[in-house]
């Protein structure tokens, strides 16, 4: 199929690239120049496990084209995918003005018969908008709206997208065209066994919006408990290793520390509890959700004041900035919200990150950025550990508390060996557990 992309963000690249390695010709579009020159030339913009070789095979085999004009995207396409970004969205949705210009420039260009697929993370009813817009713009097209969200991990994003746990689209009520092309589009992954659930296009948003949301729940219910395992000298690891042997609860999303981030979670439960009060449903589980969020990098920095005495004047090691292992992504990374907590009180920080460096110095320009973590904990007074990448496992600990000034380790992930922190020669602070029971 000739498949278009608007958006070649991280939803959007990675499924126009995955797409053409499928066998569909794909063209992304994107509105800054720059970041298509790039992709010309091979090179993403961001980084993604497996997604550069694929980007390279995909030009060489001479079906994936970039673009910065939507005609050339939507010139002859079979399926057009809204992949753009927004912002959470309000009682008004007037974040969904990206989307809104995207069917409008697609209705403009779209051939007839086209299927416009909104991909990007949307409240109920906006594939609803979407069709109104795109009549309104070109009255006599023949069209067909269609939901199918992404449910995509960062750092697994490309494994995701071509090993689906599930394919997820709504279709109006008698739409048999719509759905008929998107089963022709997901052929190669249909044959491979993956499961299909077709539906209505608000159940098909919903869920998407639904499942974000309940997964950030699941991360600040672990966070609740380690405040009350701190509370009761209870072990929270211990506590939801307990609770995650249960099938119907698992073990994913129940690590306690220093909370979710990234683009996607904070904005989408945001997102479900404002399209719940516009829908008159106090949904207040969800800021509650939210609130312990919060307070779970709050908790941390106090830890960090607390083993160092005083902030000010203190130098503080963080290790990782990245919102999670496997990406670059500081988008809402609880690592940069407690480095500003933490400068605030006259702390200096800096952090080393395998991935992330460069996006922490210019998302926060206050703080220090190291080329290893070994130069980054010379003289500091603490280390903190923000991210679970699989490097701070393998470090050389008392190499690393040797050129320390005091060696705390407070480990806001839960992620390292206790004992071997200890026997390095650190004083070892875990999230929700005793300095014996860790």
């Amino acid at each position: 199929m000739n498949i278009g992309v608007i958006g070649s963000g991280r939803v959007g690249l990675v499924t126009g690239v995955c797409l053409a390695s499928l066998g569909h010709d794909v063209t992304c579009m994107d509105a800054d120049p720059a970041k298509i020159a790039m992709l010309r030339e091979g090179r993403p913009h961001f980084y993604e496990p497996d997604l550069e070789r694929l980007l390279g095979e995909g030009l060489a085999a001479g079906n994936l084209h970039f673009t910065d004009a939507v005609e050339d995207a939507v010139a002859g396409a079979q399926v057009v995918m809204i992949c753009v970004g927004r912002p959470p969205v309000g009682l008004d949705d007037k974040s969904l003005t990206a989307v809104e210009e995207a069917a409008r420039a697609i209705a403009r260009a779209a051939p007839d018969d086209v299927v416009v697929v909104v991909k990007s993370t949307v409240p109920p009813g906006t594939n609803g908008r979407v069709a109104k817009v795109t009549t309104s713009e070109r009255p006599d097209l023949r069209y067909s709206v269609i939901s199918s969200p992404e449910f995509l991990r960062e750092g697994h994003a490309v494994q995701d997208t071509l090993e689906p746990d599930r394919l997820v689209v709504g279709a109006a009520e008698g739409d048999e065209t719509g759905r008929a092309a998107m089963r022709t589009l997901y052929a190669p992954l249909l044959e491979a066994g993956v499961r299909l659930i077709e539906t209505d296009p608000s159940t098909a948003e919903l869920a998407k919006l639904s499942s974000n949301a309940f997964l950030a729940l699941k991360i600040s219910y672990a966070n609740g408990l380690a405040r009350m395992s701190e509370r009761a000298g209870a072990d929270v690891v211990g506590v939801t290793e307990i609770m995650g042997g249960d099938p119907r609860i698992g073990p994913a999303f129940l690590g306690a520390g220093l909370g979710y981030g990234g683009f996607c979670l904070p904005k989408d439960i945001v997102t479900l509890e404002k399209t719940a009060t516009r829908l008159g449903y106090d949904f207040g589980l969800l800021r509650e959700v939210v609130h312990i969020n919060e307070e779970a990098v709050q908790v941390v920095a106090k830890i960090v004041e607390e083993a160092v005495w005083n902030l000010e004047g203190k130098r503080l090691l963080l290790l990782g900035a990245a919102f999670k292992a496997g990406t670059d992504d500081v988008r809402a990374a609880p690592a940069l919200a407690l480095a500003r907590l933490l400068l605030a009180e006259g702390a200096t920080v800096v952090l080393w990150d395998p991935m992330a460096g460069a996006e922490a110095a210019r998302e926060l320009p206050g703080i220090e950025v190291a080329d290893d973590a070994f130069e980054a904990a010379a003289g500091a007074h603490c280390a903190v550990v923000c991210t679970e990448w699989p490097e701070f496992r393998d470090l050389d600990f008392a190499k690393l508390a040797a050129v320390m000034a005091e060696p705390v380790l407070v480990d806001a992930r839960n992620c390292l060996d206790p004992e071997a922190a200890r026997e390095a020669g650190f004083r070892y602070v875990a999230i929700g557990r005793s300095e014996t029971s860790s």
